[in-house]
């Protein structure tokens, strides 16, 4: 997060003179990142774009990787709060596509920093950058998400939560990966991704009494229709068919046919012939 000078005003001179070189660093190191990758870019050029010396620049960074953590943790980390903060009393589908979707902004302001983010963070060595660490406080939050839902009845309770926010965040994280692939998505195409992915995963997920209220009225309406029908159906599986009933026999009628000469003639004709 950038200093503020309002903070700055509350430090001692050399507290303050420590911060203005770490904002310096980052904005220094942000930079070349972006302009010229994180590959390409040197400590040394980072020293010097900084206006700090080589030797000086290790005393707040070890690496690259160290850099660019500190970069992901402020930019992204602000972002996700920002996300949490705004977060809509909606179903749970919309509210991680509000999430996702704050964070996909972000990275839409600089694509080159973000493929140093996904091409490298997943491989830090974590001992002491602290990415872990931030990843288990976004699953925590995600996963303040479904037990929400749950609550309300729209998940079933015995989903485990964490490992939802898992599945969620891999997801996203699957759907970015495409974007920044030079995949040519456009932003309504990347939305109408992610949310068919975490569709997938929810569709299992749901109870039945919110699948229900979520249909419309005349979906309702054929859906116990159908139940009926079945119902009914299986009520008369197993009974023998009836015999179909034939009427009694019983006494002769008479029918007439005509003879040669014209004159009718009255024939005796079996019942039910």
């Amino acid at each position: 997060m950038a200093v503020r000078e309002s903070e700055l005003n509350g430090l001692g001179r050399a507290e303050r003179n420590k911060r203005d070189k770490l904002e310096r660093i980052r904005r220094a190191a942000r930079r070349l990142f972006e302009r010229k990758g994180f590959d390409a870019a040197t400590m040394r050029e980072i020293a010097q774009a900084a206006d700090i010396g080589h030797g000086t620049l290790f005393l707040y960074a070890g690496g690259k990787e160290d850099l660019l953590v500190m970069i992901f943790r402020e930019e992204l980390g602000g972002a996700t709060d920002r996300a949490f903060t705004t977060m809509p009393r909606r179903p749970l589908l919309d509210r991680l596509m509000h999430l996702f979707g704050a964070m996909i902004a972000h990275h839409e302001r600089n694509t080159n920093l973000a493929r140093a983010f996904v091409k490298e963070l997943p491989f830090v060595n974590d001992s002491r950058h602290g990415v872990a660490e931030f990843m288990s406080g976004l699953f925590a939050r995600i996963a303040g998400l479904v037990e929400d839902a749950q609550s309300l009845g729209e998940l079933r309770v015995g989903v485990a939560p964490i490992p939802l926010a898992h599945n969620f965040f891999a997801l996203y994280f699957s759907v970015l990966q495409g974007w920044l692939g030079h995949q040519n998505l456009t932003p309504a195409q990347l939305d109408t991704r992610l949310r068919a992915a975490l569709e997938l995963q929810l569709a299992g997920l749901r109870t039945p009494e919110f699948m229900a209220a979520k249909r419309p009225p005349e979906a309702n309406g054929r859906a116990r229709r159908a139940k009926s029908k079945s119902t009914s159906g299986e009520s008369s599986r197993g009974r023998a068919i009836p015999e179909p009933r034939h009427p009694e026999p019983g006494p002769p009628r008479r029918s007439k046919r005509r003879t040669d000469d014209g004159s009718t003639h009255r024939n005796r004709v079996p019942h039910g012939t």
